[in-house]
């Protein structure tokens, strides 16, 4: 077997005049997609299917997603980061189109939950290459505003989204929502595809074979990398803990307050939050400390505004989570950068792959304990020990001499 690889572009098409071509159309897909998970869930729930097959559903999106990251390393950095956001969001387009037709002729939750899981690997497999693009497509100087760039269209999707997804649903139904997130997509594969157009990087095959040696290989550098191995295991605890207390604590908080209207307003408080943090994080000065550490500092100060939040009221917890938010902003951006300057862009896809794995995998399992914890009366508790976890784990990559070595 002869291994091939990516051909790297010259300077003039790993511009960032480029590069905006494809972030503009992700970002309108990345706003596209709330509408979708909002439609689905209200769909549900109007249609009298009930709270479980809605669950079943969610359930079978985020193991599908699972899936298909595990997968998306050998892909990306075989095939590119840019031919795999092209071909997922073709992919996503035409799923998308499906499933309102499906909401349409209401279908039964059995065909529901197969386009769900499908839609779910292939987001899995595009998340990783999304991750991946600013590596592979930008100078190294134009990194961290790349980066930005990318976590603005993730804030933009809390921020915008959301409120407008649920607008349209409540005004005009599910399926039009659904059709709006299929038409981002389609956006998003002709920004891709325009970009691709300028420029000469070009797609590689890859057999069953070489994808094997691919995953083992990439297997074998993170376990013998130390301090990939140190990063994997905080990121996937801060998920662990973040997961929890987002997507279940935030929801019980609500219904002690307004309910619906006091958790879209909490949603959008981090989301602006997030939004002013991913804007700055590309023009902040050059701090005295190394990278990974501003990474858990900024996580560490960070872990309180999330503890206090069953204790205030609605207008502070607006207030915390927002400067979560934006700490929580400016952290990614700076632990994206880092992973790209310290791998190689032959290694870049299925790194980030796994890292984004070994999130998905545990979050699941930090929602059911947050669940149990809430039922059981235990909100502020558990809010408490997901904060002291936090804390722990960010001074562990502190205080870890294998993450010093890193720029």
């Amino acid at each position: 077997m002869t291994e091939t690889s990516e051909v790297t572009s010259p300077p003039e098409s790993r511009s960032f005049r480029n590069f905006k071509i494809v972030w503009l159309g992700q970002l309108l897909s990345s706003i596209g997609s709330p509408f979708q998970s909002i439609a689905v869930s209200i769909w549900f729930l109007e249609t009298g299917k009930g709270a479980s097959a809605l669950a079943a559903v969610l359930a079978a999106g985020t193991i599908s997603q699972l899936i298909g990251t595990l997968f998306s390393g050998p892909l990306v950095d075989r095939r590119g980061a840019l031919s795999i956001i092209l071909n997922c969001d073709i992919i996503r387009c035409v799923l998308a189109s499906l499933l309102a037709v499906a909401l349409l002729l209401e279908f039964n939750t059995v065909a529901i939950i197969a386009l769900v899981s499908v839609s779910g690997i292939v987001g899995g497999v595009f998340l990783p290459a999304l991750r991946s693009a600013p590596g592979v497509l930008l100078s190294e100087e134009d990194r961290p505003r790349g980066n930005s760039l990318m976590e603005v269209s993730n804030s933009m999707s809390m921020l915008v989204g959301a409120l407008a997804g649920g607008m349209t649903v409540a005004l005009i139904g599910p399926i039009p929502a659904v059709g709006f997130n299929a038409a981002s997509f389609a956006i998003g594969a002709l920004c891709a595809a325009l970009m691709k157009r300028r420029s000469t990087i070009t797609n590689t095959t890859t057999t069953i074979d070489s994808m094997a040696n691919l995953v083992r290989e990439g297997l074998a550098f993170v376990w013998q990398t130390s301090w990939l191995r140190t990063l994997l295991f905080v990121d996937a605890t801060l998920d662990l803990v973040t997961a929890g207390q987002l997507s279940v604590g935030l929801p019980a908080i609500s219904r002690q307050m307004t309910g619906a209207s006091s958790l879209g307003l909490m949603i959008a408080g981090f989301g602006a939050g997030s939004l002013l943090g991913a804007l700055l994080a590309g023009r902040l000065p050059k701090i005295p400390l190394l990278p990974i550490r501003m990474v858990y500092l900024l996580q560490l100060l960070a872990a309180p505004f999330l503890g206090v939040l069953p204790l205030i009221n609605l207008p502070a917890a607006i207030a915390c989570l927002a400067m979560a938010g934006i700490l929580n902003a400016i952290a990614s951006v700076q632990y994206i950068s880092i992973i790209q300057r310290n791998v190689d862009s032959a290694m870049l896809g299925r790194v980030m792959a796994l890292l984004v794995a070994a999130g998905l995998s545990v979050q699941p399992l930090g929602q059911i304990l947050c669940g149990i914890l809430i039922e059981d009366g235990w909100m502020r508790e558990s809010f408490a020990v997901g904060t002291l976890v936090m804390m722990l784990v960010c001074i562990l990559g502190l205080t870890r001499r294998n993450l010093g070595k890193l720029a």
